[in-house]
């Protein structure tokens, strides 16, 4: 444990010390207006699969085009001279600086026509007609003034406080949306609830349609395509109308129009350090904000859970699979030996989040299981196929002479491997075995693509609401290191209670070791 703590201390020095050097450093000779970003050396950031890209391309052409799918990370880009300038919702930039995101500026003006955001409809949905009623409830409330209410609110006067909304009685159907809950003011996480404008629009709908309602968290990368395979209805996400977008999914009428922004450094006094004194209280105001404020540490607490329990299922199911597939291949057997290789052939020659997204989008997708149980199924796979070579090679460590005294001696081949063979191949098994847990507690950050709020999805979600790095990716580092920490000793533990007793010739003393 104490080589724990020391890692983690380590992390947590090295992050701090970086920070204070790229707070220190001097800043590059500032933009003042719209018109100095069109030449060369210059980058500009924009978020991935939006219409930026476009009004970029157009407007700015002898700039580099940087991409970034995380909001707040070309945020703080931007403060750290990372890049010169971020175009994109010139409200979420408002915002950003409303919340404290210091070192940046929004220039005057606006370029581009205004962002066009819509209610995207799964082409799979089980409601009829639902783009009909969708359209046909927004006109609804537009008429009545509902619509331009909910607009002032969310929109102009950034209120964040979600109104009380009835839920559906009787309801004629299930009504599954999609959303990301990291696009404040649009959807996000208020006092541990989503809340926002296409939140209040989504349970407004639901009553409006006489449906129960399901909000499902993903990722934007993975939003379209779970509408695409049918996992949600719809998507009440912010999400902009791109002609990309309109050739894989329907849209609703437009639901909000706003400016195209652009953010660049600020090199006046607030941009510049003032020492140590403002870092350390910048660092306190960080932790309050992320930890303290609104309680945002219990959805650290909740990602935390969620990873353990597919880690540890993962491990158990992925063990139990591995060594039972092992068994079938012992002696030989060719057809098992065949589909054995090839499935691990194909297994590991994946990118995890691949296997992961087709599991979930295309095998499962006609499917009610949750994300949770097709991430388990995933990495159990991914697990079974590494602890399979495990055995395999740790089988072969132990000589041929062994199996043939097992014989001479009367031990039939099940009891030979049971008690001699394996009971000396897993001293040989177990470093790599503690190696692979520490790789599948990291591979599963990626799950938040199949719309599971893990303690990665929980750090971008308490990010979307402080608008900076420094704290939430720092504490996901931290808890990442703590879980695996805690996972390895346990498993050492079980190692000394059982693998050191049950070699040929031990006892149950503890294995005792001499540091040099």
């Amino acid at each position: 444990m104490k080589r724990i703590i020391t890692a983690v201390l380590l992390v947590m020095l090295l992050a701090s010390a970086a920070v204070f050097l790229s707070a220190c450093g001097a800043k590059a000779e500032g933009i003042t207006s719209i018109d100095q970003l069109n030449q060369r050396g210059i980058k500009i950031g924009v978020a991935t699969d939006t219409t930026e890209f476009s009004i970029v391309e157009k407007e700015f052409p002898k700039a580099e085009v940087v991409y970034f799918k995380d909001l707040m990370l070309g945020f703080e880009s931007v403060a750290q001279g990372k890049v010169d300038a971020y175009v994109g919702n010139k409200m979420n930039m408002e915002l950003a600086i409303k919340n404290g995101l210091k070192g940046v500026r929004i220039l005057e003006g606006s370029i581009g026509e205004g962002n066009v955001g819509a209610v995207a409809i799964s082409p799979l949905t089980k409601i009829p007609d639902l783009t009909k009623k969708i359209n046909a409830f927004l006109k609804e409330i537009q008429e009545d003034g509902t619509l331009d209410d909910i607009r002032e609110r969310w929109l102009v006067k950034h209120d964040m406080v979600m109104p009380d909304i009835p839920e559906a009685k009787d309801p004629k159907y299930h009504l599954i949306v999609g959303t990301t809950g990291v696009s404040e003011p649009f959807n996000c996480y208020v006092n541990g609830e989503l809340a926002g404008y296409d939140i209040e629009l989504a349970k407004r709908f639901a009553l409006w349609l006489g449906a129960e309602l399901e909000f499902k968290i993903y990722d934007y990368e993975g939003i379209v395509a779970a509408a695409q395979g049918g996992d949600v209805d719809c998507i009440f996400a912010n999400l902009y109308v791109t002609p990309e977008r309109q050739q894989a999914i329907e849209f609703s009428d437009p639901t909000f129009i706003v400016d195209v922004g652009v953010m660049v450094g600020d090199t006046g006094p607030k941009g510049e350090s003032g020492g140590t004194g403002d870092f350390l209280g910048s660092l306190k105001e960080s932790f309050y904000k992320t930890f303290i404020l609104e309680e945002r540490w219990k959805l650290f607490a909740e990602g935390i859970v969620t990873t353990l329990l597919i880690t540890l299922l993962s491990i158990l199911f992925g063990t139990l699979v591995g060594f039972l597939v092992f068994l079938l291949c012992r002696r030989g057997n060719r057809v098992a030996n065949a589909v054995t290789r090839f499935c691990i052939w194909l297994i590991e020659g994946m990118p995890v989040v691949v296997l992961l997204m087709i599991l979930y989008y295309v095998v499962f997708s006609q499917s009610r299981l949750s994300g949770s149980t097709i991430s388990v199924i995933t990495f159990s796979l991914i697990f079974a196929a590494a602890v399979f070579n495990m055995l395999k090679a740790g089988v072969a460590a132990v000589g041929p002479g062994q199996m043939e005294a097992a014989y001479s001696l009367g031990y039939t081949n099940r009891k030979a491997f049971f008690n001699i063979i394996l009971p000396q191949a897993l001293p040989h098994v177990m470093p790599s075995y503690k190696s692979q847990i520490k790789s599948l507690i990291k591979a599963t950050a990626v799950v938040g693509y199949v719309a599971v709020q893990d303690l990665t999805k929980m750090g971008d979600i308490v990010r979307s609401r402080t608008y900076e790095a420094f704290f939430p990716l720092i504490a996901v580092a931290v808890f990442y290191f703590l879980l695996a920490g805690l996972l390895i000793w346990i498993v050492d533990r079980i190692e000394v209670r059982a693998v050191h007793r049950r070699r040929p010739g031990g006892d149950d003393r503890e294995e005792v070791r001499i540091d040099d």
